[in-house]
């Protein structure tokens, strides 16, 4: 009765605050495109044609956004692997994210809106694929969701599960409510040993949890079909003799301690060329502004192509296309990663480690503590507290090439040993898979015997 209770207070709460913020995400929405888009699926409602065969589908991903949607398709690639016929159902949040799973071949993977965990909305969408198998990424926890899954003998697993502190807090809090959901959980795969405590104190089962490691190194690793070359790059016109300082993913009063930085250095080291990529590519222009205040000569990526210039006339470039920084840390000989100096959170530097390039970044990081504390360790990364200490590592860092290259080896040394994280997650899905074909229920059983002694270091 307690658990009746608390499940329709959530649902009727749920709803209330849904529509207290309609207005919000309507705006939100908007900006980003249609509003509408998806609501149909967000809401279960779908086309009476059933999903591709009657048996519906085998697994069903989830991933919030962008960032989880890649760890979403680097275990559907190694899945197929070992079983190309596997049929799934990948939901996401946002419409970046949606745009992004869509890429996956459509006959074997059914794009959509994750619903809103309203009951009757997860029970149609349940009821609509037919899934033998959920998977969630990271952290993301939905009461009504985890109840239907479990009233229909679903498993559900928990993939590169992390807790940030926030949500750290908000669990604790409701710790008396969540419990009884997150023991519906089948299996909890963390990305580090010290997260294993921390999940069993807001309330995971501590006998369903396992460290396998991050799959943000296969994130780095991942190469699709679609993705951008670098054939513009001749147009820079810069060679070997120059020494290229790369600022990625920047924030607002980065590029100011950059392009300062910059023209310091230059008066010692003339062959000095730096690219700034900004977070959001639509800050170009206000970049170009700020160069053009200090008289340096920038050029916006995208001019490239238009301008009829000398090549190399330029020490500066401004990336404002997306999707293209990846490949650019491959060009330059050292890398700042932004929102680490004048912003919070940090922003993911494990690219910038598999090109083998020395690191620098801010002590604002808290978004990839633990993997910072992974590169810290080995001494395969720079971190800085301010300016000053900035200054001075960029400093020392040009003038030391030996130096430079060691960070870089490190950095990559790293990057290689933590790969291989997705292919066990995948052996580990189809092993729940091919246990599940042979009708047996017992997961308990199979997470003991298989799972913490082939696949769990």
């Amino acid at each position: 009765m307690k658990s009746f209770f608390l499940r329709w207070l959530y649902s009727f709460l749920f709803g209330f605050f849904t529509i207290l913020c309609l207005p919000y995400y309507f705006i939100k929405l908007k900006r980003r495109g249609n509003p509408f888009d998806g609501i149909d699926q967000r809401l279960g409602l779908y086309p009476k044609r059933e999903l591709s065969n009657e048996q519906g589908v085998d697994l069903w991903i989830h991933g919030v956004s962008v960032g989880e949607v890649m760890i979403g398709k680097v275990i559907l690639k190694e899945l197929w692997k070992i079983d190309p016929k596997i049929k799934v159902a990948f939901s996401t949040t946002t419409a970046t994210g949606f745009r992004l799973a869509l890429s996956e071949p459509k006959e074997k993977c059914f794009v959509f809106y994750f619903p809103l965990d309203f009951p009757w909305a997860v029970r149609r969408t349940f009821s609509y694929l037919h899934p033998k198998l959920v998977v969630l990424i990271e952290t993301e926890i939905w009461p009504n969701f985890l109840a239907e899954a479990s009233e229909r003998k679903i498993p559900v697993l928990l993939c590169n599960a992390r807790l940030s502190e926030r949500t750290e807090r908000w669990y604790k809090v409701f710790s008396w409510f969540m419990k009884p959901y997150l023991n519906k959980l089948s299996l909890i795969l963390v990305t580090d040993d010290s997260e294993i405590e921390r999940f069993v104190k807001v309330g995971f089962p501590p006998e369903r949890i396992f460290r396998l490691g991050s799959m943000k190194f296969d994130v780095a690793n991942y190469r699709s079909q679609t993705e951008v070359s670098l054939g513009w790059w001749k147009k820079v016109g810069w060679d070997a003799k120059n020494l290229v300082v790369l600022g990625g993913s920047t924030h607002r009063g980065e590029e100011d301690i950059l392009l300062r930085e910059f023209i310091k250095l230059r008066k010692h080291w003339p062959n000095l060329r730096l690219i700034l990529a900004p977070r959001h590519a639509e800050r170009a222009k206000e970049i170009k502004n700020l160069c053009d205040q200090f008289g340096l000569n920038s050029r916006l990526r995208s001019s490239l192509e238009k301008e009829m210039t000398p090549e190399g006339n330029f020490d500066i470039l401004i990336v404002d296309s997306t999707g293209e920084l990846r490949s650019l840390y491959e060009k330059a000989d050292l890398v700042f990663v932004g929102k680490s100096l004048t912003a919070k959170g940090g922003q993911n530097f494990i690219e910038a480690a598999k090109a083998g390039k020395a690191i620098i970044v801010g002590p604002n990081m808290q978004n990839f503590k633990l993997l910072l504390n992974l590169f810290v360790d080995q001494r395969a990364i720079v971190v800085v507290q301010n300016k000053e200490e900035f200054s001075y590592h960029l400093k020392s860092l040009i003038a030391e090439e030996k130096t430079r290259k060691l960070l870089g080896e490190r950095a990559k040394s790293l990057f290689l040993q933590n790969l291989g994280v997705g292919e066990e997650t995948a052996k580990i899905l189809h092993g729940y898979l091919s246990f599940q074909k042979q009708n047996r229920q017992d997961f308990g059983e199979y997470r003991e015997l298989n799972i913490q002694k082939s696949h769990v270091n």
